[in-house]
């Protein structure tokens, strides 16, 4: 069990597959989603509100995140899992910036 503990403060384990129900299941559509993902933040963070997260700790952590998903991304291309886990954390660290 790996415990992370969410925006919310709730835990929830990281390796638990419940935890990922609301996500699709098909690799395509989890890349698709999560560059649809990264694609917002960009946005959010680069152009409609730049004033905020300029230089903000959020967009160091956004960027790690980014990074993380890139350089796993080639090995786990097929491995829905790990795209799920991805897209889980990016969203938890996004799902704060409206």
């Amino acid at each position: 069990m790996r415990e992370f503990i969410d925006a919310f403060g709730e835990i929830v384990d990281l390796d638990d597959k419940v935890t990922y129900d609301y996500l699709p299941d098909t690799s395509k559509e989890l890349r698709d989603l999560m560059f649809s993902e990264i694609g917002f933040a960009h946005w959010y963070m680069n152009y409609h509100h730049p004033e905020i997260f300029k230089g903000h700790e959020q967009e160091a952590r956004v960027k790690k995140l980014i990074k993380q998903f890139t350089d796993g991304y080639r090995k786990t291309i097929d491995t829905p899992i790990w795209l799920k886990e991805q897209i889980y954390l990016f969203q938890d660290e996004t799902e704060n910036m409206c």
